[in-house]
């Protein structure tokens, strides 16, 4: 449980860094610079994350900074395409524009006026990231190119107690019920942000 929750949460704050960095200079700047640095993300949408995988397993072996890196190279895009589009909408309210008038910065709006007005947005969006990271974890492991031994985490254990499965289903069903109330605690918890930060969700 420790290795995939340190995968799912290293990855995850990799993500956020790249992410809302790369989201909020490509929404506020916008023009030109937006349209390129989209089309940098559909390109590295594009990749599929097996091949990442594969790559950096020959380049750094199976382990938990492979698929740390290959984690963040291809999560960051879908924070930064939802800080993308929350800065364009953002950028032209009235205390913006207002910060304009005197004289702040671009990167001094956009990180100390438009940044807080979407981070609950971007706390929702990360406690529902980390499920995700650590559900694609034991994928990787059920296909030979996560953890390797000695280091074990609740993918590599399903995956190795596979095999057992007729005589200790035990084996198999304690790590798989571990790995689904953690990814079904960390969904809940970003439904209870989500509401918190948005009421009106709730009454929907």
């Amino acid at each position: 449980m420790r290795i995939s929750l340190l995968i799912a949460i290293v990855a995850t704050l990799i993500d956020l860094l790249i992410g809302v960095t790369y989201g909020l200079i490509s929404g506020y700047v916008g023009g030109r610079v937006d349209m390129v640095m989209q089309r940098i993300i559909e390109v590295i949408s594009s990749i599929p994350n097996l091949v990442i995988v594969t790559m950096l397993g020959l380049l750094l072996g199976n382990g938990v900074t492979s698929i740390i890196i290959s984690i963040a190279i291809v999560g960051w895009t879908s924070m930064a395409r939802q800080v993308r589009n929350l800065t364009l909408s953002y950028r032209e309210q009235e205390f913006v524009l207002a910060a304009r008038s005197l004289g702040e910065s671009a990167p001094k709006i956009a990180f100390k006026h438009i940044l807080p007005n979407i981070s609950g947005i971007i706390i929702v969006q990360i406690m529902m990231t980390v499920p995700s990271a650590i559900m694609y974890e034991a994928v990787l492991s059920a296909i030979n190119l996560g953890v390797k031994p000695p280091t074990a985490s609740l993918g590599s254990l399903i995956t190795d107690a596979q095999e057992y499965l007729q005589y200790y289903p035990y084996q198999v069903t304690l790590p798989a019920l571990a790995l689904v109330l953690i990814s079904l605690a960390f969904i809940l918890l970003g439904d209870g942000l989500r509401d918190a930060f948005d009421p009106k969700s709730g009454d929907r």
